[in-house]
């Protein structure tokens, strides 16, 4: 296939050069050899057959560099290719060696936190174990000694056990009111963040109901719920509709209105935001906002 190239005067001028020359030896010949008596006049070589012999190795060298691009194009193609793969199993390597690495860690946790647990049960197991022969130790000298000396000792250890008796109730006493003290303050943080989400979420409603646009065709009893993503700072991320109130011109006119209205108002403790307002629902009705 004969690729056409743009004309180029430049790329003439030695092919013109070389005819000229060539017919200005042919001419020298025949004038040397010829009787001086003839004349010969030569004969032009026709513009068109000059520049076919011309054009001919253009369109030739051409070719071949198109065909020497494509083939460096393949090349490179294919270096990329086996680049790319190499890369990926090199990636997949890594990620199996990592994945390996932290299955180990988790296993090597694990046995360590069992022969903790293994080690702390013995550990209560013995003291429990010498505690009680050491009781029964006291009681054996205890019973040993002379009657005076027993009723003093089951004096002392009756001593010993009331004492013990009322640490143990003063103990469980303790417990009972730190308990009850931490249960009370759950509930007062519970009552605190109640409020808290209830102001954000009627701050919320008030700020989209200023931004709604009363769309034509909508009445009051009309609603819609969607459902919103935001970013701690409040900005709107995404709005959808998750129940339709059966207009789609008031569903959007309230998608509308959120991406308005960002960035919402949101706490700022972290806990409650993450926990009530990353991702949330409410309910719009016309009858609540301007008209």
């Amino acid at each position: 296939m004969v690729v056409a190239k743009p004309f180029n005067p430049s790329s003439y001028t030695p092919a013109i050069i070389a005819a000229v020359i060539l017919h200005i030896l042919v001419a020298g010949l025949f004038w040397f050899q010829w009787p001086a008596d003839e004349r010969h006049i030569a004969q032009p070589v026709p513009k068109h057959i000059t520049a076919t012999v011309v054009q001919q190795p253009n369109q030739a060298a051409a070719e071949r560099k198109k065909q020497q691009d494509v083939q460096a194009q393949q090349a490179r193609a294919a270096a990329e290719r086996k680049r790319q793969a190499e890369l990926a199993a090199r990636r997949k390597q890594e990620a199996d060696a990592a994945a390996k690495k932290q299955r180990d860690a988790e296993i090597a946790l694990k046995k360590k936190q069992l022969a903790e647990q293994q080690a702390r049960e013995k550990k209560a197991k013995d003291d429990a174990a010498k505690a009680a022969a050491d009781r029964k130790k006291q009681a054996e000298a205890a019973a040993a000694k002379a009657e005076a000396d027993r009723k003093a000792q089951e004096a002392d250890l009756q001593r010993q056990l009331a004492e013990e008796q009322a640490m143990l109730e003063r103990l469980t006493a303790e417990q009972a009111e730190r308990e009850l003290q931490q249960r009370q303050q759950q509930e007062e943080q519970a009552a605190k963040d109640q409020e808290a989400i209830s102001s954000f979420e009627s701050q919320i409603m008030a700020k989209v109901s200023r931004a709604w646009m009363y769309p034509p065709g909508v009445a009051p009893d009309m609603e819609v719920s969607v459902r919103v993503n935001l970013v701690p700072t409040g900005e709107v991320i995404s709005v959808s509709v998750i129940k339709s109130s059966g207009n789609t011109a008031l569903d959007r006119s309230v998608e509308q209105a959120v991406m308005k209205a960002s960035p919402l108002p949101v706490p700022q403790d972290v806990r409650i935001f993450e926990k009530n307002f990353r991702t949330f629902s409410f309910t719009f009705r016309p009858e609540n906002a301007t008209w």
